[in-house]
């Protein structure tokens, strides 16, 4: 898991705006980067940097939500807040339904841009967190041997050890060796922890490859 902190983006073709948001958020020792473009965002992508964007809707050359599109397509994670003073409602819940995080109307109060943007940071923070769980936890299942594998999921049927051993034609005292290598390996505290983590393996093998925090885990905080 990353240890840097979190950076706001500005992308804006605008550079009145630009500085604007950024003297909001110094001020308040939130660290910036002001980029001109969203192109220019592209170019210093990093998915492994925290923090959040704000983003310009229309722009010259990639507008903001075609980059949205993009970061969609590259299953990124960072929490986009838009900021516009001229799109209109239809714009606005677009780019909600395609996964923004917030959508702001021009001009925007100091109070307001720090409230969101402290969400959206929290967000991110508590987001990156669950995926790296999540990793590790891949991680120690993936090192299981396909023996204990296949004393995990009879464990996670609510077998006995007795059934287990009789199930994979080994001896009781074998099948309660591969439990206690099962336990190691995964770091589960006791059965009922390895149960639910098994079962949750299971569950993330059967869905699609981009695991992604849903928004509506999402729980940002009162909105100014």
């Amino acid at each position: 898991m990353s240890d840097r902190g979190p950076i706001v983006y500005i992308v804006d073709d605008d550079e009145v705006t630009r500085s604007y948001f950024d003297a909001v958020l110094s001020t308040a020792n939130v660290p910036c980067c002001r980029v001109e473009s969203a192109s220019a965002f592209l170019d210093m992508y990093d998915p492994d940097q925290p923090g959040c964007l704000l983003l310009d809707v229309e722009m010259p050359g990639m507008t903001g939500p075609e980059l949205q599109h993009e970061l969609n397509l590259r299953g990124a994670i960072i929490p986009l807040i838009f900021i516009s003073s001229h799109a209109g409602v239809p714009t606005a819940v677009d780019a909600m339904l395609h996964g923004a995080f917030d959508f702001l109307q021009k001009p925007v109060s100091h109070e307001i841009l720090l409230a969101r943007v402290r969400n959206a940071l929290d967000y991110d923070a508590g987001n990156r967190t669950i995926l790296h769980q999540r990793d590790q936890m891949t991680k120690r299942f993936d090192a299981l041997t396909a023996r204990e594998r296949d004393v995990l999921a009879l464990l996670i049927a609510g077998h006995s050890n007795k059934v287990m051993a009789s199930e994979l034609g080994l001896s009781e005292r074998t099948v309660e060796v591969y439990r206690a290598r099962i336990m190691k390996k995964t770091a589960a505290r006791s059965l009922a922890q390895l149960v639910r983590m098994g079962m949750e393996m299971q569950l993330m093998s059967s869905s699609p490859q981009r695991t992604k925090a849903t928004r509506a885990n999402r729980q940002p905080g009162p909105r100014s």
